[in-house]
């Protein structure tokens, strides 16, 4: 092995340990604090007790912000850096769960609702991108699959934090806790390499219209995007409400939310071992197979009487969900050849605007017919998102699957 490809491995290595472990600190170890809490402190009296619809109304206003400014932060990354950008966003996101974690009120949290939309906005596009123009197709599909499996310790400790919280009978403390630990991992990104994914520095406008071409051509792209429209109640689902149906139906307690969550993110976890099994991309297995398996696992939620069975199939759907967006964020890349970040934040500028209407709808619907018909509802919704997955593996281009 010559000196020059030694040194080349070293900062392959390099780059995926640093992605995995600013990843693991927000993803994995702050998040698994934060959420057992989080939709409590939301939605019952326990913390600002908001109804279905102010939640909705909250998660819209964050995606109306990220919709809104998502294009011209891609921009900024492409021009001024993936890692100022992704530092940015840390630094907003906790900024945003310490305010929260100090008001009482529905108008405050709003405050939070907007950081969080410019957080996600500022992370959009910049953290693949960074990653997937420092180690290219098969080294960021290395680094999910190990980053899935460093996930399990995070998250184990994350469960255990969040545990011995829970003993403490405060929901704020989780909360002002997770921003701390997020503003640090920001100072831990704004320690990285920049990266701007092209060795000619490009004009602003030049970037604009470059980013929204690459979109603009990709069919695959249009499609992707798309199915994320109906995909977005499985999320909502599995990332809100499955809480506070665990606490309805069975009256499990706030100790018990917490083992739960942890139970189900290190189970889910596993599926770094899968991806890193993988020897070459193959979305049949990444994406059209998990998209299956969560189907089967919303249409059987609400039919299954007791909390262990109900975990399980929750635990079916997460680690689906980890593999899916893993093949749908790999084959996404494949299709954009510059200004990469502004071509991904062009993409989610759409998701975005889905979010900013699909809350407020998944809100109704709740309200008006209840959990337990929302579970079928997410079930049709992953069915219809696996046909638009395969039509976009077709129009791929001959290679349907590698």
């Amino acid at each position: 092995m010559t000196e020059h490809s030694t040194n080349g491995k070293i900062l392959y290595t390099y780059y995926i340990r640093r992605y995995i472990i600013a990843v693991c600190l927000i993803e994995f170890f702050a998040f698994k604090i934060l959420d057992p809490y989080y939709i409590q402190f939301m939605t019952t009296e326990k913390g600002l007790g908001l109804t279905p619809i102010q939640f909705g109304f909250f998660v819209s206003l964050a995606s109306a912000m990220t919709s809104a400014i998502d294009y011209l932060s891609g921009a900024f990354a492409d021009r001024l850096g993936r890692r100022l950008s992704w530092g940015l966003a840390m630094f907003c996101y906790g900024a945003g769960m310490l305010w929260l974690s100090s008001i009482s009120a529905f108008g405050p949290a709003l405050v939070t609702a907007v950081l969080m939309g410019i957080s996600y906005a500022f992370t959009s596009g910049a953290r693949e991108a960074w990653l997937y123009d420092s180690v290219g197709q098969e080294g960021t599909r290395e680094a999910f699959g190990k980053l899935y499996l460093y996930s399990i310790p995070f998250t184990a400790i994350g469960m255990v934090v969040a545990y011995i919280l829970g003993g403490l009978g405060s929901l704020r403390i989780p909360i002002a806790l997770t921003g701390v630990i997020i503003i640090a991992n920001g100072l831990f990104i704004m320690t990285f390499p920049e990266n701007y994914g092209n060795y000619r520095r490009r004009g602003w406008l030049e970037i604009l219209k470059t980013g929204f071409y690459q979109f603009l051509e990709s069919r695959v792209l249009w499609i992707t995007a798309i199915q994320s429209f109906f995909f977005t109640l499985p999320i909502w689902i599995t990332t809100a409400w499955w809480i506070t149906y665990m606490v309805e139906q069975f009256g499990v307690d706030l100790k018990g939310t917490a083992f739960a969550f942890g139970v189900t993110s290190l189970a889910a976890a596993v599926t770094g071992f899968y991806i890193c099994k993988i020897k070459i991309t193959d979305y049949r297995k990444l994406i059209l197979w998990p998209t299956l398996l969560s189907a089967l696992a919303f249409l059987l939620m609400p039919l299954v009487p007791v909390p262990w069975a109900f975990v399980a199939l929750v635990i079916a759907a997460i680690a689906s969900s980890y593999l899916r967006g893993s093949g749908i964020t790999l084959l996404e890349n494949e299709q954009i050849s510059v200004e990469r970040a502004t071509a991904l934040s062009f993409l989610n500028t759409l998701r975005s605007a889905f979010w900013a209407v699909t809350p407020l709808l998944w809100g109704t619907l709740i309200s008006a017919l209840g959990l337990k018909v929302m579970f079928f509802f997410a079930g049709v919704a992953s069915l219809i998102s696996l046909f638009l997955l395969k039509l976009a593996l077709v129009l791929r281009g001959g290679k349907e699957y590698e």
